[in-house]
């Protein structure tokens, strides 16, 4: 060891614990980092929930419901591999039965059991946030075409866009998806299989026969003036695409709080 000028010991050793010092705060710097990054991302509570239509992966933020994924359609690895990107995950059993109470209330037929905010944090895009957040005005019992859809969000040549924008729904059932049909009156497809989109529309009031066609019963209802027609009537013909909704029959357009047109006289 060597001696110091007023003869104690030299720095060698005080050298060597400031570098011992200077590790260790960096390596407590590194920890400190990695559990900010854990405390600023959000959380998502997620669960398998099992319902009528088959097992479903479930996510929940703070915000709302995050993500539904059919699990007999695929794995859902993809989907929780886009939940890791923009969420903290964990399990949370309370969570989970709430979710399940939800859906089980929405399956015996109580769709306003759905009617909670969601969380859109896994769409990238502003034009299918747009169409995902107008299709929720889309009332249970009630559809809306692609055509219609896009007009509505102010892109009416966009309905090839808002067909991808359905299949790449994160948050199929509470962001109803299953309610755009075709233009052509065919219920067209469906990210979790036709059957199931046809098994929600039941669920909702809204049969289609075997065709998979919308009902003969059908009526337009117009969400400006608020009056339900039948198909083909001259002034559902005048009214505008963007506005424009298909309801099971006329019961559930008076549901919805719409009178009947005075020209076509629907039941």
């Amino acid at each position: 060891m060597k001696r110091n000028n007023a003869g104690g010991l030299a720095a060698t050793n005080a050298g060597y614990d400031d570098k011992l010092v200077e590790t260790l705060v960096r390596e407590a710097r590194k920890e400190i980092d990695r559990a900010m990054r854990i405390i600023r991302r959000p959380q998502a509570r997620v669960s398998r929930v099992d319902s009528p239509i088959g097992e479903l992966l479930i996510a929940e933020s703070d915000r709302g419901i995050a993500a539904v994924h059919f699990l007999a359609v695929s794995t859902g690895d993809a989907t929780l591999d886009a939940l890791k990107r923009r969420y903290e995950l964990v399990q949370n059993e309370a969570a989970r039965r709430r979710v399940e109470r939800e859906l089980c209330r929405y399956f015996a037929g109580e769709t306003a059991a759905l009617d909670r905010p969601v969380d859109l944090g896994l769409v990238d895009g502003e034009f299918q946030r747009r169409a995902l957040k107008q299709l929720r005005t889309v009332p249970a019992g009630a559809v809306i075409t692609y055509r219609g859809l896009a007009a509505a969000i102010g892109a009416p040549s966009a309905q090839r866009a808002v067909g991808t924008s359905m299949a790449r729904n994160p948050v199929p059932i509470y962001v109803p998806c299953h309610r755009v049909v075709k233009s052509d009156g065919t219920v067209g497809n469906y990210g979790g299989g036709a059957a199931r989109k046809l098994q929600l529309l039941e669920i909702e009031g809204f049969r289609v026969g075997r065709d998979r066609r919308i009902p003969a019963e059908a009526v337009l209802g117009h969400l400006t003036t608020r009056i339900y027609c039948l198909p083909g009537c001259t002034a559902a013909e005048r009214a505008s695409t963007a506005r424009l909704l298909v309801f099971a029959d006329p019961a559930h357009a008076r549901r919805a709080g719409m009178r009947a047109c005075q020209v076509c006289r629907p039941a």
